[in-house]
């Protein structure tokens, strides 16, 4: 699936708080902010990480994407090498190029250059949910960065039109 308009101006926006909160936390912003901005966006190190969410999914769905956006403000690259959940059996990374979708085991995150995980784009796939998506919900997963450490954020479950 490509870009539309509204996927690209969510995925812009959602870089954009990840700046502004991260900003924010770091001390160095203004605070204009709302607080579930903030609260909802997190730092490990010099990486920042924004707004993550889900769409709802069925528990006998053949498996459900995560999305956000990260920026590396650091000046080496960070490597995403894995996540877990208690809600799925398995995290893996998936990726689509020319309408193929396919496995890859890590995602970069370059210094100073945002990446959005994304529907047409690299992104994290949960197998084997062990209950529901369901739209207002929400659930734990942790991130592992290798080295850099790991991180638990909170994904929120919400309609892809919303975005």
């Amino acid at each position: 699936m490509k870009p539309g308009k509204t996927g690209l101006r969510r995925c812009l926006m959602t870089v954009a708080v990840a700046f502004g909160a991260g900003a924010v936390i770091s001390g160095g912003g203004t605070g204009l902010l709302p607080p579930q901005a903030a609260a909802h966006s997190y730092m490990l190190g010099t990486l920042m990480i924004g707004h993550f969410w889900a769409p709802p999914a069925a528990q006998d769905a053949k498996g459900a994407a995560v999305y956000g956006p990260f920026l590396n403000a650091g000046t080496k690259a960070v490597t995403l090498e894995g996540a877990s959940t208690d809600i799925a059996e398995k995290v893996r990374f998936r990726t689509e190029k020319d309408g193929v979708e396919s496995w890859v085991d890590h995602i970069t995150l370059p210094p100073n250059k945002p990446v959005g995980l994304a529907a047409w784009r690299e992104h994290i796939w949960l197998s084997g949910l062990k209950k529901p998506l369901e739209e207002g919900g929400s659930f734990d997963l942790t991130l592992d960065f290798g080295e850099a450490g790991h991180k638990t954020i909170k994904i929120v479950i919400e309609k892809e039109s919303g975005h």
